[in-house]
């Protein structure tokens, strides 16, 4: 959010969470400590913590261990290219 504010010439901010918050957001504050970012009167206030504005820690890690990926369906060309998503 700092380098959109600090870029003269910034447009668009892709942001992770709807205008009403889910449940899948409660990620956000058991992760990182804080609820996810929201827009007042269509703005994101600027983080006043340093750094990347959170602090992420093994504890909070373990709550949601790693299990494991799927790859993404995907149509293949015969010599291996992408053929679509």
């Amino acid at each position: 959010m700092h380098v959109d504010a600090a870029t003269p010439n910034f447009l668009v901010q892709e942001i992770c969470s709807g205008v009403v918050p889910e449940m899948k957001e409660k990620v956000w504050h058991e992760w990182l400590g804080f609820p996810a970012m929201r827009m007042v009167n269509g703005r994101f206030p600027l983080p006043e913590k340093p750094g990347l504005g959170f602090e992420l820690t093994e504890a909070a890690l373990k709550k949601y261990p790693f299990g494991g990926t799927r790859p993404m369906a995907r149509v293949f060309h015969d010599d291996g290219s992408v053929a679509e998503w």
